[in-house]
């Protein structure tokens, strides 16, 4: 009978402790939101692309879309933290209380921040620059009536009048002419000595020149 008894209280030391391990762990389950936005900047509200948003105590984190938004599995009372190249960084403090998932809009300031001026010289100290002005060679005269002359106006049209076509203007008379054949596929070939307007033009230019002389 005590072997019955002690066997019964073995049972029921077991299922008391059972149940007090699933109490322990249901209460030790945290609850897990999925938090969702986008994120802005600016007064058009335009998106930012790229930021972070990180759970520093979790070690969790995932970064914004191309146009601003995101998601990420959060728990109650998680400080989240979004940061960006060129803002000021931003934190938002999930809510003890909250119990579903959320939704935001999170604005970005600008960090704008003014460096100072960097000024670059070719010579480490002025006393060398001195030295190098003061030994530099001048050009002779006639090497600068040559650069003169090589830049005037009248010889840059000159050459610009006598230079050939460039690749351009060799694939755009190429082109035109592959054009008027397509035009004239199906025509007999005209010919400017049958044309009557030609001559006529032709007589005329004739006439004009006499009357010069």
């Amino acid at each position: 009978m005590a072997l019955k008894l002690n066997k019964i209280t073995q049972y029921i030391l077991v299922l008391v402790v059972w149940s007090a391990f699933q109490q322990v762990q249901a209460q030790g389950e945290v609850q897990t939101l999925i938090l969702s936005g986008v994120i802005i900047t600016g007064e058009k509200a335009e998106p930012v692309p790229g930021s972070h948003i990180y759970v520093y105590k979790a070690g969790r984190g995932t970064t914004s879309t191309s146009m601003g938004t995101f998601a990420l599995t959060v728990v109650p009372g998680d400080s989240v933290a979004i940061t960006s190249i060129g803002f000021r960084p931003h934190f938002y403090k999930i809510p003890l209380d909250k119990d579903e998932n959320m939704s935001v809009v999170i604005e970005l300031k600008e960090d704008v921040q003014m460096l100072d001026v960097v000024e670059v010289f070719p010579y480490p100290t002025e006393e060398i620059f001195k030295e190098r002005v003061l030994a530099m060679e001048l050009p002779d005269e006639e090497a600068i009536k040559a650069m003169r002359r090589n830049l005037s106006q009248q010889f840059l049209a000159q050459m610009a009048f006598t230079m050939g076509m460039d690749a351009g203007a060799n694939h755009k008379y190429y082109v035109n002419r592959y054009a008027v054949n397509l035009g004239n596929r199906y025509m007999a070939p005209s010919l400017s000595l049958l044309n009557p307007f030609a001559w006529a033009r032709f007589f005329q230019s004739l006439k004009r020149k006499k009357k010069k002389n």
